[in-house]
């Protein structure tokens, strides 16, 4: 791990903290896939959204929501694909999500309807999102990761465009697991990595990061309490974590089980980590596009 940037390191270390937390208030007791599965589909219904400024300001806050005939439908095999999960998976999922009224399935695709996304518990969701991303936002500030944000010239006007902010804040997560996706192989391994990582370093500071003897000082953790950390089945935590093993990104002790970098995957990671670096500075870019981080000075 030596080889990695102290920047680069410390950044992933908060970006998995955001991941993760990103989820956790996402899925409101449920298992961590149906909140990707949502934020899959809402992503790719919004794709007209997300391609034109005007339109992503007038459906930016918690009060203006895009109606129905501007989502557009994506196939259940894009879906799948996106994630890298088994087809019927992935429709057996959307067909319960459907049934509680978070998706609608027609002919041409499935689509988040405008009721799923305006309800107050989902207006609750995007306020605890939008409060984890200003944390995040701090911390990326004091790394040196990307800079404050510049003073308005002049007040601002008119409500915060949170919902604006929570489409950025999907794009970037999704952005994110794919790359840790195609490392471990796995949206749910994928989970279980970063949520392994963050477990592994929660005792450490940010000098202590940077440390060439960084992997003799990871705490391990148990397969239970990770897989309560995750909302997962012990029996499924455990499977998957034996794959990790398998492909070197994790070692079992009596202690418990610790994240590795197998020196083979190096290459990949420091990509990943550089990538991380950029996708984070894309995300506050975009935020000020939208004007959201102005309303965070002054």
């Amino acid at each position: 791990m030596a080889a990695f940037g102290a920047l680069e390191l410390c950044l992933a270390r908060a970006s998995a903290e955001f991941m993760i937390d990103i989820t956790q208030i996402s899925r409101t007791g449920g298992d961590v896939l149906q909140p990707l599965l949502f934020a899959a589909i809402l992503e790719a219904n919004q794709a007209l959204i997300n391609q034109d400024l005007a339109l992503q300001l007038t459906y930016g806050n918690l009060e203006a929501s895009a109606p129905d005939e501007l989502r557009r439908p994506v196939s259940v095999n894009a879906v799948a694909e996106s994630l890298r999960l088994p087809f019927e998976t992935v429709r057996r999922r959307i067909r319960a999500m459907a049934r509680q009224g978070l998706c609608v399935v027609t002919p041409r695709g499935v689509y988040v309807p405008h009721a799923a996304v305006t309800s107050e518990a989902y207006n609750a969701i995007q306020l605890g999102r939008y409060e984890r991303l200003i944390a995040f936002h701090d911390t990326a500030c004091r790394l040196g990761a990307v800079a404050g944000p510049e003073p308005p010239a002049a007040a601002l006007a008119g409500a915060v465009p949170i919902r604006a902010a929570n489409r950025a804040i999907a794009e970037y997560v999704l952005r994110a697991s794919d790359g840790l996706m195609a490392l471990t192989g796995g949206v749910i391994p994928g989970v279980i990595y970063l949520e392994l990582v963050r477990a592994n370093l929660e005792p450490l500071d940010d000098d202590q990061l940077a440390r060439p003897d960084l992997a003799r000082r990871l705490t391990p953790i148990r397969a239970l309490p990770l897989a309560q950390r995750l909302g997962l089945p012990r029996e499924t935590t455990r499977r998957h974590l034996f794959a990790l093993e398998d492909r070197g990104f994790c070692r079992r002790s009596r202690w418990g089980v610790t994240a590795t970098a197998p020196q083979a995957a190096h290459p990949q990671i420091a990509i990943l980590l550089s990538e991380n670096l950029a996708n984070v500075q894309r995300l506050f870019a975009r935020l000020d596009q939208l004007g959201v981080r102005a309303h965070w000075v002054g």
